[in-house]
């Protein structure tokens, strides 16, 4: 049933995201804040990938991207600077997603080039640079499964549920201990359902809420972080 479009998908998982942020950075949070937290990004980068295929502007789409991730970067230094708090400011899903527009922008390079050499050599460096991002080596994969799959829900489906499964084989004693206190990234398969209920609209239209509410909500997150906290 497609029962979101993109405006609506992405309100949801703004809060979702909230929450889990608030169990990073608010000493004494409960651990199952980052269980609801874990659909959040998978569902953002299904839906940066869908707006690769529908933006005007990938060139600028990228400049965006790249540009908020280096603002962030620069204020979060500051922040962690005043602060000196043991908990670090790590977020920063700008500059995954710049990465990862890159990535797509030198696949598609790549296919219409007749010499793949250089293509093919800036596809690699983009996968080294994202390994030292936010999303990391599970994120790059998503992105090129969402990217290839697009047309074919069952395949990417399969894929996305293999995925993550894959945090289950890492060793952490006892099952419970694994599925819910150690790997529990494996409940990002819960964002599956999100995906499939995206119609492929729009919706309303707010470019830039986005780009300035994730950098703020992390930044008064992580100072609030400093006087509060559940008991």
């Amino acid at each position: 049933m497609k029962l979101f479009n993109s405006f609506q998908l992405k309100i949801i998982m703004i809060i979702i995201m909230f929450v889990d942020h608030v169990g990073q950075f608010i000493p004494g949070s409960p651990l199952w804040l980052h269980y609801i937290g874990r659909v959040a990004a998978p569902v953002f980068f299904y839906l940066l990938v869908e707006g690769f295929f529908h933006t005007s502007s990938k060139k600028k789409y990228m400049e965006r991207l790249f540009i908020s991730g280096a603002m962030m970067f620069v204020v979060s230094m500051i922040l962690m600077y005043i602060f000196k708090r043991p908990i670090k400011i790590t977020n920063n899903i700008f500059l995954s997603m710049g990465f990862s527009v890159a990535l797509l922008n030198s696949i598609e390079w790549k296919e219409k080039s007749q010499k793949k050499y250089l293509p093919t050599l800036t596809i690699i460096g983009i996968c080294i640079a994202m390994l030292f991002t936010e999303g990391s080596v599970f994120m790059t994969i998503m992105v090129l499964n969402f990217y290839y799959n697009r047309d074919n829900k069952t395949k990417m489906c399969i894929f996305y549920a293999l995925l993550s499964l894959i945090v289950l084989t890492n060793p952490a004693g006892s099952i419970y201990n694994s599925l819910f206190i150690v790997n529990y990234q494996w409940m990002m398969i819960f964002a599956m359902p999100f995906i499939l209920m995206y119609n492929g609209e729009r919706g309303r239209k707010v470019k830039y809420f986005f780009y300035i509410f994730y950098p703020i909500h992390i930044w008064i997150l992580y100072i609030a972080g400093n006087y509060v906290g559940f008991k």
